[in-house]
């Protein structure tokens, strides 16, 4: 009987510390869930339109344009099912050649003005536009380049309707930089696309997650922050279908031939310098490197704006164009 008893008690001590193993999992995957909805959301959706207030005056600036000087709106449909809105800045000298700006994180295409007069200056026009889930365009969500760069192609598309052609190039500024690297791996079949500017550029998303998780969080303990990075692109893949660890500018730098222009400024706290670096080594074809000394991260074009316009004027002149 007593043998009975302690087989019975053994039983049911093992159920009890398999079904409480089984709650302590759940409930730890359900709060990695929870942090990870917050991480995604926060990073991909809730923040992208913040800063949307804070560029007023070149706000001003598009909307006098597209009123008095003849620029025009353009919308297209994302394969993806959103619209993307953006504004044809053409050049007063008629031009075949043309500049696609990509901004970055929480800005929108009037970012592009910064780098207007400098491409009008050189027989370019300018084509702006907002990204998705920015400024008037649609979309769910940021997908830091994954589907951003085919939403670029259609640009290209439409550009290259618009003129058979001519000359297109293609300049980001941080996320619009690491869209436009990886538009570059997309340009290798067509060679649509003669050269690219990439200002502020990240070479690695998680990478670059883990880094400002650890600064903000002031941990040195990588593990958690790890798992934490893995559990939001959980989410970024069940609402989005993408994963931050896709999110690898660097790994096909190897297959491009484009001409491409690095620029980063030496200061950036945001996304590390070393970054472009590591793109401009990986890059297979024609590429240079310029960094300015103090200078944070995207701000080059208006605080070191003579040595940011000699170092693209450079550029071009070298690749012929």
């Amino acid at each position: 009987m007593d043998t009975a008893l302690k087989t019975h008690k053994r039983k049911i001590y093992y159920n009890t510390a398999i079904v409480l193993s089984l709650l302590i999992f759940i409930t730890v995957h359900s709060i990695l869930i929870f942090l990870g909805i917050i991480l995604h959301n926060g990073l991909s959706v809730i923040n992208t339109r913040a800063e949307f207030m804070h560029y007023t005056n070149v706000q001003s600036r598009l909307k006098h344009g597209l009123e008095t000087k003849g620029w025009q709106p353009v919308s297209l449909n994302s394969q993806f099912g959103y619209v993307l809105e953006g504004t044809f800045i053409p050049n007063p000298t008629p031009s075949n050649k043309t500049v696609i700006f990509v901004h970055g994180i929480a800005a929108t295409q009037a970012m592009g003005l910064h780098v207007l007069d400098m491409y009008l200056d050189r027989g370019y026009n300018l084509l702006i536009y907002d990204s998705r889930n920015h400024g008037a365009s649609g979309g769910p969500c940021v997908t830091w380049g994954y589907y951003e760069q085919y939403d670029l192609d259609q640009w290209v598309d439409w550009l290259e309707k618009k003129q058979p052609d001519g000359v297109i190039g293609v300049h980001g500024v941080s996320l619009g930089a690491a869209t436009a690297v990886m538009h570059s791996v997309l340009n290798e079949s067509s060679g649509r696309v003669q050269f690219y500017v990439a200002d502020s550029a990240y070479s690695d998303l998680a990478k670059l997650l883990e880094q400002q998780l650890a600064k903000h969080t002031r941990s040195t303990h990588l593990l958690w922050i790890d798992i934490l990075i893995n559990y939001a692109s959980l989410v970024a893949y069940i609402q989005s279908d993408f994963a931050y660890a896709s999110i690898r500018p660097v790994a096909a730098m190897g297959t491009v031939t484009t001409p491409i222009l690095y620029l980063h400024g030496e200061a950036d706290t945001l996304v590390p310098v070393e970054m472009s670096l590591e793109l401009a080594n990986a890059t297979n074809g024609y590429r240079e490197l310029h960094t300015f000394p103090g200078i944070k991260h995207g701000r080059a074009v208006l605080d070191s704006k003579q040595e940011y316009q000699a170092a693209v004027a450079k550029f071009l002149a070298v690749i012929g164009h």
